[in-house]
């Protein structure tokens, strides 16, 4: 299915690894030029070498979204390169472990400054660029920790479910000049920062690492963790042309983990 993302231009938050680097091969794929921002160099350029394989324009941008300076620089160095924006995914995030007890208020800013403030400032600064396009696209990426009681995720929690609230909003406010905004909400996907993680949480609940990740994975209807490219199919649905009268919607992909009604 051709969809329809040929020449467009899209801004990746966090585009250098894991789900962001997914979703920039699935639009690549489909013959859309990326532009992705990370705060490392090295992986930065891994990524767009990798890119690059699919014939499109690939824009590597080091920049820190913890800052407004930071989003804003991205957006503008990015637009300048691409020469517009049509899409942009909001993507960039991490986990600060810790209770409500232990966190300190330095590492609840963190928190809140990189997994919210930068898609509530990138939105802000790329929404100018996307009112110029016949067929602007916002997606927000935020974990089902918004959406479901995932015990130890206190710090993800509160922001992902702000997403959620932040799209419904965007996607009201955007409707008139035809700019679709969306969530995905990922379930456990198997990236490589997961390792890491499944080695705290194992040490911290004294299992195994492979306790660990079974215990995540029967979490899901289908028993396993997700891919990260089952993550970019969907992404490049969300964000295409043939998408064209879903907005403010949140979309689940997560194996079925989340069993509400």
């Amino acid at each position: 299915m051709d969809l329809g993302l040929k020449n467009k231009n899209a801004l990746i938050t966090g585009g250098s690894q894991g789900i962001g680097l997914a979703i920039a091969k699935a639009l690549a794929a489909e013959g859309c030029n990326v532009a992705i921002g990370a705060r490392g160099r090295e992986r930065l350029d891994q990524a767009a070498a990798e890119l690059s394989k699919f014939g499109v324009k690939v824009v590597p941008i080091v920049v820190d979204f913890m800052t407004e300076q930071g989003c804003r620089s991205f957006v503008d160095s990015a637009v300048a390169a691409l020469g517009g924006c049509d899409i942009l995914v909001n993507n960039v995030g991490g986990m600060v472990p810790g209770t409500l007890d232990s966190l300190t208020q330095e590492q609840w800013k963190e928190s809140i400054d990189r997994n919210l403030m930068s898609y509530i400032h990138t939105t802000k600064f790329a929404i100018p660029h996307l009112k110029k396009s016949k067929a602007g696209r916002i997606l927000n990426i935020s974990g089902i920790s918004g959406t479901m009681l995932f015990p130890g995720a206190l710090s993800t929690t509160l922001s992902n479910a702000a997403i959620i609230g932040f799209n419904k909003l965007m996607a009201n406010d955007l409707a008139p000049f035809n700019i679709l905004v969306n969530n995905l909400c990922p379930g456990v996907v198997d990236v490589e920062s997961w390792g890491p993680r499944a080695e705290r949480m194992a040490t911290a609940r004294g299992k195994t690492v492979e306790e660990v990740r079974g215990a995540f994975a029967g979490m899901a209807m289908l028993n396993r963790l997700g891919k990260p490219e089952e993550m970019g199919w969907i992404a490049a649905f969300l964000v295409s042309e043939k998408n064209s009268y879903m907005t403010g919607t949140t979309v689940e992909s997560c194996g079925g983990a989340t069993k509400y009604i």
